[in-house]
């Protein structure tokens, strides 16, 4: 679809060839080239010059001028500014006619001349357009009128921005940190941190709806409100690029990137299960020694006899016969007294 500001660009592309077609190349080379140069300073130094800006109109004014117009001024002086002193000062102030006659008396041929003044011309022109937009994006106000870079045609904003963007030191995977912001990253990395796409609230309503701008990072079309990252520098924010900043159409602390915990990371880690005790070996059996056979004889068991119930049971108790005597046990020896003497032991000589 093509907008007003891609109409635009091709008013101030065709505008910028047919002066270049007037000068030739040599002239029209020269202010691209230096048109180009001071946009790239203002990129890489215009955060740090608003720094200083903004602490100056603190100290002076307060809290009346917002970070946003540091920015903008920061970023135009360092742009349109110098470009201008360059211009004005180094170059000598030629009229129409004294172009025209120094581009007859040319070394090339005329009409080559003109022809490359052209492409030059065209280039610079597109080079003009950009540091325009990216000079719209700046304005604090008027967030409907603002160029956005991710609906145009011929976006050249992001072509300064990106050619800018190529003398910046800090890199991830070939791509400019200060240019294109954290990259984002898949669900399955561990290490991915969670936020939305950078947007601007300009109704203050809270929420991103259709008049409010954002930047489209991964392409979907739409507002991603869960966007995984990589965290580069490990501060668990999203590093906010330029590029973000310059569709979103704010360059201050206004854009938004609600980040945020990983809803699996806040829930508490599960209690790790206690390992199974090992099984212990087992002791061998003891064995305990045999018990020493008892000296003393035993005794001998009487054969319980039971009563037949049948016989009826003598109530005088049976009294045994009196033994008959041996011969060896005929008549038993008299009893000792106390004060008898033992009798000797009989030898074996007294029998012979």
């Amino acid at each position: 679809m093509i907008t007003l500001f891609d109409l635009l660009v091709v008013a101030a592309i065709l505008g910028a060839a047919y002066w270049g077609w007037l000068v030739g190349v040599e002239v029209a080379s020269v202010a691209a080239l230096e048109l180009l140069a001071c946009l790239g300073v203002a990129v890489m130094l215009h955060e740090a010059v608003a720094g200083f800006l903004r602490a100056g109109f603190t100290f002076v004014l307060g809290d009346w001028v917002g970070s946003a117009w540091s920015v903008l001024l920061a970023f135009a002086g360092l742009a349109w500014g110098s470009f201008a002193l360059i211009r004005l000062l180094i170059h000598e102030r030629k009229t129409s006619a004294d172009d025209r006659a120094a581009h007859e008396h040319a070394e090339i041929d005329p009409l080559a001349d003109r022809a490359a003044g052209a492409v030059a011309g065209g280039i610079g022109g597109a080079v003009l357009a950009g540091g325009a937009l990216v000079t719209l994006s700046m304005v604090p106000f008027l967030a409907g009128l603002k160029p956005s870079g991710d609906r145009m045609l011929l976006d050249v904003g992001k072509l300064v921005l990106r050619a800018a963007g190529q003398f910046a030191g800090e890199r991830h995977e070939g791509r400019s940190l200060p240019l294109w912001g954290e990259p984002p990253s898949r669900m399955s990395e561990p290490t991915a941190r969670l936020a939305s796409e950078p947007w601007f609230d300009a109704d203050e309503d809270g929420s991103c709806g259709d008049a409010d701008r954002f930047r489209d990072v991964d392409g979907s079309g739409i507002f991603t409100k869960d966007l995984y990252f990589t965290d580069v520098d490990g501060d668990g924010v999203r590093r906010v690029g330029l590029v973000d900043k310059y569709v979103a159409g704010r360059w201050d602390a206004l854009v938004r990137s609600d980040d945020r915990k990983r809803p699996e990371l806040e829930k508490p880690p599960k209690p790790a299960a206690k390992p199974a005790p090992k099984p212990s070996p087992k002791k061998p059996a003891v064995v305990p020694p045999p018990k020493p056979p008892d000296p003393r004889p035993a005794e001998p068991k009487t054969p319980d006899v039971k009563p037949d119930a049948a016989t009826p049971a003598d109530p005088k108790p049976a009294v045994a016969p009196p033994a008959e005597p041996t011969p060896a046990t005929a008549e038993p020896p008299a009893a000792k007294t106390p004060d008898e003497a033992p009798a000797e032991p009989k030898r074996p000589d007294d029998d012979f």
